[in-house]
């Protein structure tokens, strides 16, 4: 179990400062986005800063420990950029198998650092969804 979820977050995005939370400000300011899919998430929340409903999928212990925690959601809250409660919902399952999520219901499908996800998770955009990747 993860001690200090918040920790683990800082240690790996906001110190290394890879958060990337202007690209997901632009998204969000530029198309309108409600909603994402995010593969091979691990711990990394800023999304949902921008976006009021995310789903996080990874298989890492850790991930699988951090999300629901209390001092998560409290961490999104306080600094999420919308009116909306956060929905932030997590599957602790390898992406390449079915997700118990509705096909074609989001607006963004996340890849980043986590392998071709649009040839698995492609179904999960909605018509007219973006496919953020890096060229990892």
């Amino acid at each position: 179990m993860v001690s200090n979820p918040i920790k683990l977050y800082e240690k790996h995005f906001v110190d290394k400062q890879d958060e990337r939370l202007e690209l997901f400000r632009a998204l969000v300011d530029r198309f309108g986005i409600d909603s994402a899919l995010y593969p091979g998430s691990f711990v990394h929340i800023a999304p949902s800063l921008f976006i009021p409903e995310v789903v996080d999928v990874d298989t890492d212990r850790r991930a699988c420990s951090f999300f629901g925690r209390p001092e998560v959601i409290e961490y999104v809250r306080k600094r999420r950029r919308y009116e909306h409660e956060p929905e932030i919902r997590f599957h602790g399952i390898d992406y390449i198998k079915k997700i118990d999520e509705p096909e074609g219901s989001f607006d963004l499908l996340i890849s980043q650092y986590a392998g071709f996800v649009s040839m698995h998770c492609g179904n999960y955009l909605r018509p007219g969804g973006i496919l953020l990747a890096n060229n990892s």
